[in-house]
């Protein structure tokens, strides 16, 4: 596990240094909503390098970043809001875990 210092920007832009040399993106950076993209929390889960680098996931990951600054470019961090950003953050990481687990025991016929 990687804690990123920072902002969730830099999340974002640490998750595309690492799809750059080669990991796999197993979460997709941004959230579905974009009410979310005002939280200063963000988990993404990143697999392990690989051999190559995926054109595909380089471009989610730099799409994201671009994303992330146009919709926020006006808007004010309203710190009130932290804790239930953290736990939203938290449960959807759990839930990612939960999927993960699921597909990767399941069998494919």
């Amino acid at each position: 596990m990687l804690f990123v210092e920072g902002t969730f920007r830099d999340v974002l832009v640490k998750v595309r240094d690492m799809v750059h040399s080669g990991h796999k993106l197993v979460t997709h950076p941004l959230f579905a909503s974009s009410r979310m993209m005002f939280s200063p929390f963000r988990t993404v889960i990143v697999g392990k390098e690989q051999d190559g680098v995926s054109p595909e996931e380089c471009q989610i990951a730099e799409e994201s970043i671009i994303s992330y600054d146009n919709l926020t470019a006006r808007r004010k961090r309203q710190p009130e809001h932290d804790g239930d950003y953290a736990e939203m953050d938290r449960l959807l990481y759990l839930a990612s875990l939960e999927e993960i687990e699921m597909l990767n025991s399941s069998h494919v016929i």
